[in-house]
């Protein structure tokens, strides 16, 4: 299959063994790369793969290890640590967005005399990054596309915004993601509710368009994928999806993403199935308008004979129930109090969401 290339102000390596290209990215930027990883990439194979492509073409390698979700800013410490002493001059993450934060982080500490917490905390603004770069075998992320970096300090996560934290080059090769069903509709899911809330919350008709568009080639990749879990064109197009809903869809975050994202390191869960148990509860919680609006995208999207605002709802839960995903939190196997939840709720209207989501 043909390689899809993307250039903006970065390189994007889109398809099949895109992961061959990694030695001459590394070459053109730099000169000993610090690879970041967590257990997964070892465990499934990713790391050797690396490290062979790296040895045969003799690129110089250092390795980090041992990076859990949510890094630490600890873990960014000890990476620093690491890269200073192997003269690294590029940093490259291997697998998801956390490891890609951490990756960050280093590359913003590399050069810096003083403590990197500096920078999160606002006493002092980045100069000098060098090149951060990423194999991510997570489609939903795009944290590669993104200038944020999220950390952990003593227990609480803390998010700073520079231009020289996107990615100098990313890889995305869906041979790299083979996972099950689940981990894969998790990510699925991150995808839709992105591409959902754009759709809902656009003005734009050719924006509409594009989301809806992009809704359907989504639920058809993630029926394919139902039937035949190595579906590598399935699994391209996650991918395309990813990035072409993270770069041609100007929506902030939904409401319900940030929640996930906390409940997701309050109770490790992936932030997969931390949105799927709010969404319709979250989906029942709009007001009129965007009801009309999720009509309209539920009949575009099944293409439905459909006016009434529970039909849409039924078409929804009936797709992400089918993929395997919770709808509400006792359906994820989490059991929580109403009176813990209500501490996560940031308005009266997350609060519902939050109480709605813990019934049966």
């Amino acid at each position: 299959m043909k390689h899809n290339n993307h250039e903006n102000s970065q390189i994007i390596k889109i398809g099949p063994d895109s992961l061959e290209e990694l030695p001459d990215l590394i070459q053109g930027c730099a000169h000993k790369a610090l690879l970041v990883h967590g257990h997964r990439p070892v465990e499934d194979g990713l790391l050797t793969k690396v490290r062979i492509l790296l040895n045969k073409e003799q690129v110089p390698y250092a390795n980090m290890g041992q990076i859990l979700p949510n890094p630490t800013y600890k873990s960014v410490k000890r990476g620093i640590k690491i890269a200073r002493k192997e003269n690294c001059d590029v940093i490259i993450a291997l697998g998801g967005g956390s490891t890609l934060q951490c990756a960050k982080g280093i590359a913003l500490g590399l050069h810096y005399k003083g403590d990197v917490w500096d920078f999160w905390t606002g006493k002092k603004k980045p100069k000098k990054t060098c090149p951060i770069a990423s194999v991510m075998t997570n489609p939903s992320s795009g944290a590669e596309l993104s200038t944020s970096c999220t950390l952990v300090k003593k227990g609480e996560r803390k998010t700073i915004h520079d231009p020289s934290l996107k990615c100098t080059f990313a890889i995305l090769d869906p041979k790299l993601s083979m996972y099950p069903l689940f981990p894969t509709m998790n990510q699925a899911f991150g995808l839709f509710i992105h591409l959902f809330f754009a759709a809902l919350k656009t003005d734009d008709e050719k924006q509409l368009e594009e989301a809806i568009t992009l809704i359907k080639d989504l639920f058809l990749a993630a029926d394919q994928l139902k039937m035949n879990q190595d579906d590598l064109e399935a699994r391209t197009s996650l991918f395309k999806i990813g990035y072409q809903s993270h770069t041609k869809l100007n929506v902030s975050k939904c409401s319900i993403e940030s929640i996930a994202s906390n409940l997701s390191f309050k109770y490790s869960l992936t932030e997969g199935t931390a949105g799927s148990m709010l969404f319709i509860a979250w989906l029942k919680s709009l007001n009129q308008k965007q009801k009309e609006r999720s009509i309209e995208i539920a009949k575009e999207v099944f293409s439905a004979d459909i006016n009434q605002f529970e039909q849409a709802l039924s078409l929804f839960k009936k797709q992400l129930q089918s993929v395997g995903l919770p709808l509400s939190i006792p359906e994820s196997g989490l059991i929580i109090s109403d009176e813990e939840l209500k501490k996560h709720a940031v308005d009266q209207q997350t609060k519902e969401i939050l109480l709605n989501s813990n019934k049966p």
